[in-house]
């Protein structure tokens, strides 16, 4: 008579167990539908986009061209809103001469934003399992119409503690992104983007491509060459120092050979499928500008340490071994000294 009780508390425990999996899968054939259509649809739009810094909010319109993969490219063609925080408005009023430099920045800055610039995926396929390993995804029927279509709604929520969770509320039709919200560790807007008008219509895409190509310039994707360890070790004259300490669910996605002038820095790409942070190696004399860098000093050991801040980006810069070296990532400052001190304490030990 025992024997009915246990076997039903069994066959419930094999139920919910297959409906959650049912469901996980549900979750990442929706994740990988999304990615695909940003490869496989094509469209034509405009969008809102608006982007949170300690220097206050910028919103812009852009307009999108996305005939291919290859060829998708964004330009800003007005200037919505941008709203100052009362402290850099105060920084700015104390110095005239910084007024002047962030002036020029800007005027630099819009120079670059009122032309054509490809347009970047979201994340790419070879991601998704990684973002899958270290998110949890909710599907939800949202139903509301964004730009006329119908949508529903990805939430992507991380499982450790200090990352973002991104809000992607797709075309339910063909799994284009109409609307994204990137909020922070502590659940506050910071960036976001969403489509007031788009057309899936390929006479409206060719019509405008055709329109904009003397703008656009296409040109071929220029690539970061991935490189091999061994390769990078041949570069720098010496092995490339890997951290002994990773955050949580961070992996090496690559190493990258880049070039300024005569120097060939090794970028180390470590990422989690959503975010990713870079340490970068080099050796030989550095500029006179890494001089003039603003920044705090810490002590990591005896090893003196030059730490920066861009919100949302934290960046560190030290020498050590004959490699000069910079971390540069979105994760809290804490966890990405870790790293710092991970490379210190290895490169001490040699």
């Amino acid at each position: 008579m025992q024997t009915k009780p246990l076997y039903v508390f069994s066959l419930l425990t094999i139920v919910i167990f297959l409906l959650a999996a049912g469901s996980l899968f549900a979750d990442m054939v929706t994740l990988k539908h999304i990615a695909e259509a940003e490869q496989d649809v094509s469209y034509v739009g405009l969008r809102l986009k608006t982007r949170s810094t300690s220097n206050g909010a910028r919103t812009m319109e852009e307009v999108v061209i996305h005939k291919t993969a290859e060829n998708s490219y964004r330009k800003v063609v007005s200037i919505v809103g941008q709203q100052k925080s009362l402290a850099e408005e105060n920084r700015r009023e104390r110095n005239r001469d910084d007024k002047n430099k962030d002036r020029e920045r800007d005027e630099r800055r819009r120079g670059r934003e009122f032309r054509w610039e490809r347009q970047r995926s979201q994340f790419s396929i070879k991601e998704i399992e990684l973002i899958a390993q270290n998110y949890d995804l909710e599907l939800r029927h949202w139903g509301e119409k964004i730009a006329g279509h119908e949508t529903d709604l990805l939430i992507i929520n991380p499982k450790h503690a200090g990352r973002p969770t991104k809000h992607i509320y797709f075309a339910r039709k063909n799994g284009v992104i109409l609307r994204v919200e990137d909020l922070d560790a502590a659940g506050v807007l910071r960036n976001m983007f969403v489509y007031t008008r788009i057309s899936f219509d390929l006479e409206d895409v060719e019509k405008k491509w055709k329109s904009s190509q003397k703008e656009i310039k296409p040109a071929p994707r220029r690539e970061l060459p991935a490189i091999s360890l061994a390769d990078a070790k041949k570069i720098l004259k010496t092995k490339p120092i890997e951290p002994t300490y990773l955050p949580p669910g961070f992996q090496l996605q690559n190493t990258y050979k880049l070039q300024y002038g005569d120097r060939h820095p090794i970028r180390l790409k470590y990422t989690d499928g959503l975010l990713d942070f870079s340490v970068f190696e080099t050796t030989g004399k550095l500029s006179n500008r890494f001089d003039r860098e603003r920044g705090t000093e810490i002590k990591i050991g005896d090893k003196t340490v030059r730490k920066y801040q861009s919100d949302p980006y934290h960046a560190f810069r030290w020498s050590s071994s004959g490699i000069h070296f910079y971390l540069l990532g979105p994760l809290p400052a804490a966890e990405l000294q870790k790293v710092v001190e991970s490379i210190v304490n290895k490169t001490e030990q040699k």
